[in-house]
């Protein structure tokens, strides 16, 4: 397994039909993948996720492709018997060797991003220079596995937390690559309910006199944003190069947002209800522990209590963490603005 370029060589495989056929039914007779079993689990992925691709992809070998080059980057010595139908698949159909190419490369890239990438095929393919809504795609199948990994771990009373908590982890590090806001929004659409699956997160309260639900704002492009006109900060946001240090953050009518001085993160809410002014309050960065770039003010991001209370005229100002991350650099603060995807503000 450590011929990482093992597809390369279609044409050699399609010389030999009759060795190949012959260990491919060998393979196939082994107790562990039966046809029933691999057609129960095909019909539950795409129940699960429908990924909008070209007709010329075959969603069920197509959806296989992270655990494969999961399986591959891990130097699984067994990934050839276990994921045979899918390589036999990949070595006569050119549209899904090409979709294998570029997410091992992009998979690669965010698993081990200071190591040294061989050459698939033709090109010097980057994390960067994939596709993006190649990258989205890949985003919502990782995020889909971690539910279905969660679910069946549920099922079997067993604790899976590990496995589904990497692809989610790498999930947000793939869409960090994502420049286009409404595909990056569209790749980390199911994030939040998958997260709210492993143990110590809770489902998000709605907005009260009392609780604030924060989301980031994601401007995409012609001014419009879920069918309204951009507000004068989305607008900045999207228009001032300066101004993309600052996540903004929206509650219904209410806004805020967090921003970075060197390594402080620094939330500000303005416009907070009369019962809170004077009070201080607890913060919760609902996804703040799936990654570690972040030291949350107390340890914990689901209980981060301000500093100081609310004013007299509702505002908030108040620390919450450090780090290394900046929101200057475009793929650091997208990794931290979806980190950011729920944050909320309650009454202690």
């Amino acid at each position: 397994m450590n011929d990482e370029t093992i597809f390369g060589g279609a044409s050699e495989i399609r010389g030999n039909y009759s060795k190949l056929g012959q260990w491919l039914q060998q393979v196939l007779q082994t107790p562990d993948t039966t046809s029933s079993e691999a057609g129960e689990l095909v019909e539950e992925n795409d129940s699960q996720l429908e990924l909008q691709l070209s007709g010329n992809y075959h969603i069920s070998f197509y959806q296989q492709l992270p655990d494969f080059i999961m399986a591959l980057l891990n130097n699984d010595a067994q990934a050839t018997v276990h994921y045979a139908p899918l390589l036999f698949h990949l070595a006569g159909c050119q549209e899904c060797h090409h979709a294998y190419l570029d997410l091992y490369d992009s998979m690669r890239a965010a698993v081990h991003p200071l190591g040294t990438r061989a050459l698939l095929g033709q090109g010097t393919r980057t994390l960067s220079a994939t596709p993006h809504r190649m990258l989205s795609h890949l985003s919502q199948s990782l995020i889909s596995q971690a539910e279905a990994i969660l679910r069946q771990a549920r099922h079997e009373h067993n604790d899976n937390d590990e496995a589904a908590r990497s692809l989610l982890q790498l999930a947000l590090r793939v869409s960090a690559h994502i420049t286009q806001s409404s595909l990056r929004r569209q790749a980390l659409k199911d994030l939040v309910r998958v997260a709210t699956l492993f143990g110590g997160a809770t489902a998000p309260e709605d907005s009260t006199s009392n609780t604030y639900t924060y989301t980031p704002v994601m401007a995409g492009g012609g001014g419009v944003r879920r069918g309204k006109t951009l507000t004068r900060a989305e607008s900045n946001l999207r228009t001032n190069p300066a101004d993309q240090a600052i996540i903004h953050l929206q509650a219904q009518n209410l806004e805020g947002s967090v921003i970075q001085h060197g390594e402080t993160l620094e939330l500000h809410l303005q416009d907070l209800d009369p019962s809170l002014r004077g009070q201080y309050v607890t913060i919760s960065v609902f996804l703040g522990s799936l990654l570690e770039p972040v030291r949350w003010l107390g340890g914990n991001p689901h209980a981060i209590r301000s500093v100081v209370p609310v004013n007299e005229n509702g505002m908030l100002i108040t620390p919450i963490g450090q780090t290394e991350l900046s929101l200057t650099q475009a793929e650091e603060r997208n990794l931290l603005e979806a980190m950011f995807m729920l944050l909320e503000v309650r009454k202690i």
